[in-house]
């Protein structure tokens, strides 16, 4: 990436502080970063950072992250958004209630997973 290149915006919905420190050390020299950890701040952030990728944890203190993909899609319909679970099982659920997304990753992975998959969408 050549200095003239525009940085990538990236919103990352995670309510645990070690994981989005984690995401911010790993992420920031390439990205630009805005970091939510609940569904009330993603949906502010998603208005104010204007992101071309969410990374949206499933389980989230002020809603499952189901309801917020859906919340997602009404008003954002093209984002691609990466989910990250701690649960095999989110796939068949996500199919069942047809809420498109842009792959799913489950915890505990590696930081440079995160990061293909994120250039993969962008």
């Amino acid at each position: 990436m050549t200095q003239a290149t525009r940085r990538r915006r990236v919103l990352i919905v995670e309510d645990e502080p070690a994981l989005r420190l984690s995401y911010d050390r790993a992420f920031r020299p390439r990205y630009d970063l805005a970091f939510a950890s609940n569904g009330a701040e993603a949906m502010e952030q998603l208005e104010q950072h204007r992101p071309e990728v969410a990374v949206l944890d499933m389980r989230l203190p002020d809603t499952d992250g189901i309801e917020l993909l859906r919340r997602i899609r009404v008003s954002h319909p093209d984002l691609p958004v990466i989910i990250t679970t701690a649960y095999l099982s989110i796939e068949p659920q996500l199919k069942v209630l047809d809420l498109p997304h842009s792959g799913y990753i489950v915890k505990p992975f590696r930081l440079d997973e995160l990061g293909a998959r994120i250039d993969a969408v962008l």
